[in-house]
């Protein structure tokens, strides 16, 4: 999850538990497995590849030397020959290795990518409470993104730049140990400080990738609630919020480009340091004869290469610790312990529940209680009522039946079975929910409608839509059930989605209902057609009634009243009206509602 962190607070350099380069390479390299004879085959090519750039200097010297003891135009000319083909060649194979990897790696990302949302859609409501969406959009987006682009451009690079490095050091040593002990010297420096900077610039690189996920987390929120913000006037507060948490992403990226820069700095100097001891001291072996012009130049360009690969590394390493703070990211996420995703073959109608001795709390609040010791009883085909004030526990203990979170203490039994013995889906197949604020899907609404049923057919849907007293409103659109309703359902109105919603619930046609405030803040036309098609909804099936408003519960067959974490009080709407100083009948007497 995404941290806030105050301006001047600096990342912790304490890394997680799998911390090793050798954990979250091995994490992204399993994806890699499928293609594994594709890739091996591509670095193979790139051998010989590399190879030509590292015969060209060597072909440059010989080249120089042979000019300035005058060759001939056809030497010239053969010569000129062989490092066009040989470039050509170059040219075609890092062609085929670079397309070939990036297609590759465009596969496993995606394989990655489904992998990575598919585990979010599997975690367990716990897991949704504690965190922000859009902490998982950002590892969904940003975190694969910089993956993606390790893996297709700076992994290849690293290859490429190693076999220069070593196939030139090799020349460098063969051919002239005197010239080589600049670099010999400077190299062992090199990774002295690489391995001494390395920790930090990963800790920095970790923190600039959270703090950027907050970003997104903001601008998310801030747009999933757009109508709240301009309702009360907040776009000046979001967008500060949004540019508070985009100046700390910018602070702490700052300095990890600082301490990236000082370290290729360090690198460039000392690479061309060496390459200018070099020039000096190689001009001094010319004078005395001890190499020729050809021999130097030679040199000099391989001594480049050392020295371009050395820089290359620093920029690569960078990137690498960029990157594995990613897949550190990626890999915490998917060893989030998901829901038991077994199914049974046959799924069994579930019609009852008995909620016994419940005690619940949420596992990031281990010292607030939210229901104790809860016990109900809801016979098959009964029409029951929780009622009571906000945070008193109703939805919790409706969360609860859903099996959304699982009882501290206590169990939940449906038709006599254990929940222990029944599979998340056995339950959920069974329950179908129809809430106060309906979310709809960003499609249109025969999609939305179909949810609740994916083998439905056009007249099924249409049939739900009728029964829902959708349809007319459905058909008075020019597009019809083609209608796109827009970002969680804003297009249409509080009265339509919520019938829509009943229509979705009809077609899905579970066993036991939870109607959780479906009436409320409506107009009295919308609430009658509601009411209407919840009416039809409720038929033959086992309905709990959550509801604020006690006009609407007061043929329930029971109630039960309650109080902070506990059932108060249980009857009929009669029963509990005749309790002296009753809670159920003040409530009653607040709202006018009469026996």
């Amino acid at each position: 999850m995404s941290r806030r962190r105050s301006p001047g607070s600096e990342p912790s350099e304490a890394l997680p538990p799998v911390s090793s380069l050798r954990a979250h390479m091995g994490f992204l390299l399993r994806y890699y497995r499928p293609y594994a004879w594709q890739a091996l085959a591509a670095l193979a090519l790139m051998i010989p590849s590399s190879a030509v750039s590292l015969v060209l200097p060597s072909l440059t010297g010989d080249l120089i030397d042979s000019v300035l003891h005058t060759v001939s135009p056809e030497d010239l000319s053969s010569m000129a020959a062989t490092m066009g083909a040989l470039l050509l060649g170059q040219a075609v194979s890092g062609y085929v290795v670079s397309v070939t990897l990036s297609r590759i790696t465009e596969n496993v990302i995606a394989t990655l990518r489904s992998d990575v949302f598919g585990h979010i859609l599997r975690l367990p409501m716990t897991v949704f409470a504690s965190r922000r969406v859009g902490d998982f959009t950002s590892r969904l987006s940003s975190d694969l993104a910089l993956i993606q682009e390790t893996f297709s451009f700076s992994i290849l690079q690293g290859i490429r730049q190693s076999i220069f490095l070593v196939g030139s050091l090799f020349v460098i040593v063969t051919t002239s140990w005197q010239l080589t002990i600049p670099i010999v010297v400077g190299t062992p420096i090199l990774v002295g400080v690489a391995i001494l900077l390395g920790r930090k610039i990963r800790a920095l690189s970790t923190a600039t990738q959270d703090a950027l996920a907050e970003t997104s987390t903001i601008a998310e929120e801030s747009l999933q609630s757009i109508s709240s913000v301009k309702s009360f006037v907040r776009e000046t507060f979001e967008l500060s919020r949004y540019h508070d948490a985009i100046r700390e992403n910018v602070r702490l990226a700052v300095k990890g480009a600082r301490l990236r820069a000082l370290f290729v700095t360090f690198i460039i100097f000392i690479s061309f340091g060496g390459i200018a001891g070099v020039i000096l001291y190689g001009a001094n072996l010319i004078a005395t004869g001890a190499i020729t012009m050809g021999i130097l130049m030679a040199f000099l360009m391989y001594a480049m290469f050392v020295a371009g690969a050395l820089g290359s590394f620093a920029e690569l390493f960078g990137q690498l610790q960029k990157t594995l703070g990613a897949s550190q990211r990626i890999k915490e996420l998917l060893d989030a312990e998901p829901e038991p995703a077994e199914q049974s073959s046959i799924v069994p109608v579930l019609t009852s529940v008995t909620v016994k001795n419940v005690t619940f709390h949420y596992p990031e609040r281990p010292e607030t209680v939210v229901l104790h010791d809860v016990s109900l009883s809801i016979k098959s085909g009964e029409r029951i009522a929780f009622v009571g004030e906000s945070g008193a526990g109703k939805s919790t203990a409706a969360a609860l039946i859903q099996r959304f979170y699982e009882p501290s203490q206590g169990e939940v039994i449906f038709n006599d079975i254990p929940t222990s013995r029944l599979t998340l889906a056995d339950v959920r197949r069974n329950v179908g929910v129809v809430p106060q604020d309906v979310i709809l899907f960003g499609g249109t609404i025969f999609d939305n409608i179909r949810y609740g049923n994916l083998d439905a057919t056009a007249e099924d849907i249409r049939q739900a839509a009728r029964s829902a007293n959708a349809l007319q409103f459905i058909e008075s659109f020019p597009e019809g059930f083609n209608t796109r309703v827009g970002d969680r359902g804003i297009k249409l109105s509080g009265g339509q989605r919520q019938r829509v919603a009943i229509a979705r619930a009809l077609l899905k046609n579970p066993s036991i209902l939870i109607l959780d405030e479906a009436t409320s803040s409506l107009d009295a036309e919308s609430e009658a057609l509601i009411q209407e098609a919840l009416e039809r909804l409720m038929v033959q099936r086992t309905t709990i009634i959550i509801a604020h408003r006690l006009s609407t519960v007061r043929t329930c067959d029971r109630i039960y009243v309650f109080e902070k974490g506990s059932i108060a009080e249980v009857g009929t709407h009669q029963e509990l009206l005749s309790i002296p100083n009753g809670r159920y009948a003040a409530w009653c007497s607040l709202q006018n509602v009469n026996s």
